[in-house]
């Protein structure tokens, strides 16, 4: 993934883990853990926060994203989801445009 699909990847990440209203610490390391993992600089992070929207279209962004990324994506959202232990309507509703998206 180039920059462009890291930075999106975590958009989306984000926007599923805030959709609720609240961001537990759980779910805030989880999405850390990501931008590590991926490698993105202090930039490219506060360039995530900067445009994470929960009201953007998640099927645009998913649409952007490489097949590889949508598979790699597709994991992490199912992890993210359940790493405060209970699963908000707005997510599952996110994870289920997310699924219709990417026609799984």
């Amino acid at each position: 993934m180039d920059l462009d699909q890291q930075k999106l990847y975590c958009q989306v990440l984000a926007q599923l883990l805030i959709i609720d209203g609240a961001v537990t610490d759980a779910e805030h390391q989880f999405l850390q853990d990501a931008m590590d993992r991926l490698g993105l600089d202090a930039a490219a992070r506060q360039d995530v926060y900067n445009h994470v929207n929960v009201d953007d279209p998640i099927e645009q962004k998913i649409a952007a994203l490489d097949p590889e990324a949508r598979r790699q994506l597709t994991e992490e959202l199912e992890r993210a989801v359940i790493v405060d232990g209970e699963v908000s309507p707005g997510e599952r509703d996110i994870l289920d445009r997310i699924r219709a998206a990417l026609e799984l």
